[in-house]
Parts: C-alpha cells; structure tokens; sequence
C-alpha cells in the first residue's frame, strides 16, 4: 500500500507536496511516511530554537493512504446533514 502525508487547512482542505508534475509524494510505507514527517519536525523545531522562536508540540501533519487521499478534502456540516468535497 502507498501513503501521503498531508497537512489539514481552513480554507483548502487536505494539501500535500507534490512533484514536478502535481502528483503527490507517495512514500512506499506507512513507516517511511512517519519517518519523514518526524526528521522534518525535528529540524523545524531545532532552526526555531536556533532563532528564539516557540516551537510546536506536535507536527500539523499526518499520513493518510494514497487510496484515501482526496485533494481539497473539507469535510462539511450543514442542516441536512454533512458532506466531503475535493478532487479526487
């Protein structure tokens, strides 16, 4: 199974770094995927000690398997119940 690792906005929804040609980066494992979300943390949050800024406690992002990545993903409540809208 493939992974993606995206981060979760307001106003676009699901979003993950892509390649030259707009396609996500798919990691091989679930592991990897962490793994990378992890190494990245740490030398984010190491350059904002470095600098004298607050650091996070926890990455934005998270892994989600390629079959289940939608694009945009929102999920939305509205009165007659909810829906999830992006591209798949």
């Amino acid at each position: 199974m493939a992974y993606v690792i995206v981060v979760d906005t307001i106003c676009e929804g699901w979003q993950s770094a892509v390649d030259e040609d707009g396609k996500p980066w798919v990691y091989a494992t679930e592991a990897e995927a962490e793994r990378e979300i992890k190494d990245d943390f740490e030398d984010l949050q190491r350059n904002r000690m470095e600098a004298g800024q607050e650091v996070e406690d926890e990455p934005e992002e998270f892994v989600v398997p390629l079959k289940d990545y939608i694009q945009g993903r929102k999920f939305i409540w509205t009165p007659s119940g909810c829906h999830i809208e992006g591209d798949e």
